[in-house]
């Protein structure tokens, strides 16, 4: 598990207890099983009670303030919930990692092909005329992928290869 998300999940832990709540639950593991249960429900009422309380003195208080990101990221925070997920879970959270993976390339596609698109003037431009370039960035983006109808199209695994091949 990632320290930092773990960190989080103690900071949260740690923000909503008291010391006595502590001493509770380690008292608890010495307990009969049948009198730990009680214990129990007793240490999440009273977990709620200051929960309550905290807020009733602290209105404006929020997790935010303990860890500071510069920028959100979804990966990040996908990576970080992933080991608190069931399996089925973490392959759905897998699967849109991937796709905002997907999106990010083909965002970095599009600004690669309109930065070629720039280098070149108007008369020198592989994009101008009817060849395989030609139209905006849009236009290109659908020719490769086979869009509108154009059966000559590439496949998103090609067009990666072909974003991998620009990029070195």
């Amino acid at each position: 598990m990632d320290r930092e998300a773990q960190d989080k999940v103690m900071a949260f832990d740690a923000l909503f207890t008291t010391n006595h709540i502590q001493i509770l639950k380690v008292f608890m593991t010495y307990l009969e099983p049948r009198i730990q249960k009680n214990i129990a429900f007793y240490i999440k009422l009273m977990e709620l009670q200051y929960t309550l309380s905290f807020f009733r003195m602290y209105p404006d208080a929020s997790m935010t303030d303990l860890h500071q990101e510069e920028t959100f990221s979804p990966e990040k925070l996908l990576n970080e919930i992933l080991p608190y997920c069931t399996p089925s879970e973490q392959e759905n959270l897998t699967n849109i990692k991937n796709t905002l993976q997907s999106f990010t390339n083909m965002q970095e596609m599009m600004q690669m092909l309109q930065s070629i698109k720039e280098l070149f003037p108007e008369s020198e431009s592989p994009f101008s005329g009817e060849g395989l370039f030609s139209g905006d960035a849009s236009d290109i983006l659908s020719h490769l992928t086979g869009a509108g109808g154009n059966d000559g199209g590439m496949d998103f695994s090609q067009i990666l290869n072909l974003m991998q091949a620009m990029k070195e």
